[in-house]
């Protein structure tokens, strides 16, 4: 009984103990994201288009790299299949693991691509937190590749509205 109760005791001091440096850390971690959040609007919201990229490559500028993160059963092969010149393939699943961030540079910008742009936004916030350059290419390989298996679904997408009548809200 005298055990348990110790036992409960240590278990509510560690409990004491900690709440106050994991708020705190949570807290630190906020600001952090606010502060790479709100810098957002002067940065394009960390999106560069095709045609930017596009450029760059043509022009032959080393200032950037081109991170391929799709995923999927069959992403690996469609990476081999075609992708952009000098991409570089880690899924974003994998991204964050200590071998795969090795791989990256501090030093460059970091363009992130996936099949239609929207799982490609995932690792942008926490790639910057880590001190990483990044951003996400708007509409993915979809907009780079003619006739990409996503872009007739992305497409599809911005048609629906043309079928549906969703509702809106007003603030007045």
């Amino acid at each position: 009984m005298k055990k348990t109760i110790l036992t409960i005791l240590a278990g509510l001091c560690l409990v004491i103990t900690i709440t106050p440096l994991a708020t705190a850390d949570g807290l630190q971690l906020a600001e952090k994201v606010h502060a790479i959040l709100g810098d957002g609007p002067a940065n394009d919201n960390y999106h560069v288009s095709a045609n930017d990229v596009y450029m760059w490559t043509k022009m032959k500028k080393t200032d950037f790299m081109v991170l391929d993160v799709r995923i999927g059963e069959n992403a690996l092969d469609a990476y081999k299949l075609a992708h952009i010149p000098g991409a570089l393939y880690i899924p974003y699943n994998e991204l964050f693991k200590p071998a795969n961030l090795k791989k990256l540079p501090k030093d460059k910008k970091i363009i992130l691509v996936c099949h239609m742009g929207a799982a490609e936004a995932l690792p942008v916030i926490p790639l910057r937190m880590l001190g990483y350059n990044a951003y996400g290419m708007v509409l993915g390989m979809a907009g780079w590749q003619r006739g990409y298996p996503s872009a007739e679904y992305v497409q599809g997408l911005i048609d629906l509205p043309k079928t549906k009548d969703f509702p809106l809200e007003s603030s007045k």
